[in-house]
């Protein structure tokens, strides 16, 4: 939530939300609130996310801590200057690996308090589906992206590449974690390829691909219990 309205803070204060935005109004650019108050909205948001990751720290110690203030500076920067690495194609890799690998690891490590190679494998699936979330994001905001200089690998490389980039990362989940269970999700994951490559009501996909994350993790967790029970 915080780095959500970080980036819309960001974004409207430097100018990058114009008229030509396709997805969701935002609070900053549609004149909702003002300037003044997002920003406090935002810092407010992540000061609540640390009070309530006080418990974390005190069973998992320091190391959460780093984390956590790591994760702010990553929402913050993600459009705030002079780094703003979403404008300058760098969102994928801090995307799989935080919102996947890092994300699953330490919950694992909250858990049992034991360091795992095996959760940063795992990690992968959720991550590759946010990257298919992020792609089709980039994809749908090319037009104003290129004219507000957001330089994503959409913008760098075309809607071809972006096309191709949300395929392998809806595919890979189902390479990393395979199960007999994710047979179940083929028909709802041609539908979105089919969609996609036929540029067919873009913006819809987001939820569709979301709707795939969330029942691809679904149908792990069953085939983990049965496995493992």
């Amino acid at each position: 939530m915080g780095t959500n309205l970080a980036n819309d803070y960001y974004d409207c204060i430097q100018g990058k939300d114009t008229d030509l935005r396709k997805g969701p109004k935002r609070l900053g650019q549609s004149g909702l609130v003002s300037k003044a108050t997002l920003f406090w909205m935002m810092a407010l948001t992540f000061f609540v996310g640390f009070l309530l990751s006080l418990y974390l720290v005190y069973r998992g110690g320091w190391i959460i801590v780093g984390m956590y203030a790591l994760a702010v500076l990553l929402g913050i920067f993600y459009t705030k200057g002079p780094i703003n690495y979403a404008y300058k194609g760098l969102s994928e890799p801090i995307v799989l690996f935080f919102l996947g690998s890092i994300a699953v690891f330490f919950t694992t490590y909250l858990q049992t308090l034991q360091f795992s190679f095996y959760p940063l494998i795992v990690g992968l699936s959720p991550g590759f589906f946010s990257v298919a979330l992020l792609g089709l994001n980039n994809l749908r905001d090319v037009e104003e992206d290129r004219l507000t200089n957001k330089n994503t690998l959409v913008v760098k490389y075309g809607e071809r590449f972006g096309k191709i980039e949300i395929t392998l990362a809806l595919l890979a989940p189902f390479i990393i974690t395979p199960s007999p269970l994710n047979i179940c999700l083929i028909p709802l994951l041609s539908h979105i390829l089919k969609k996609l490559w036929n540029d067919e009501d873009i913006p819809a996909l987001l939820g569709k691909i979301g709707a795939a994350f969330f029942l691809f993790t679904v149908l792990y967790i069953l085939h983990a219990f049965f496995l493992w029970k």
